[in-house]
């Protein structure tokens, strides 16, 4: 039995290794195409609508909404942020980016998608 438990953690271990390098693989091209305005580039993979919190702004409800107004929604802050900081892997395997800005704490996450990509999920924003 402890045989099979050592055998499940090592398991365990090399899945957050391969999951992480794939985000590493990924994440310079999610960066560059934030920094080219690319919307569609952005929300590739996307199910839409997604949680979108921000002011008066509660959620993404399509593709050619967040295409249309990227700049409202993909903000000068965020896109700072994306070009500055690394997320970091949680324990469920979505990354994120946390900053305090305005007296609120935001989260931008990133949640693996199918095959080695990882798709936009969402900012939240709240108390610090």
């Amino acid at each position: 039995m402890k045989l099979f438990a050592k055998l499940l953690c090592i398991a365990a271990l090399a899945h957050q290794a391969f999951a992480s390098d794939h985000f590493t693989a990924w994440w310079p091209q999610f960066r560059i195409a934030a920094a080219n305005s690319d919307a569609k580039a952005v929300a590739a993979g996307v199910h839409f609508p997604i949680p979108w919190e921000n002011g008066k702004i509660h959620d993404i409800k399509s593709l050619e909404d967040f295409s249309q107004n990227f700049s409202r929604y993909f903000t000068p802050e965020i896109a700072k942020i994306v070009a500055t900081k690394k997320p970091e892997r949680l324990p469920n395997g979505i990354y994120s980016i946390t900053w305090k800005a305005r007296g609120n704490e935001y989260s931008i996450y990133f949640e693996p998608g199918p095959g080695k990509t990882f798709i936009l999920d969402g900012l939240s924003e709240g108390p610090p």
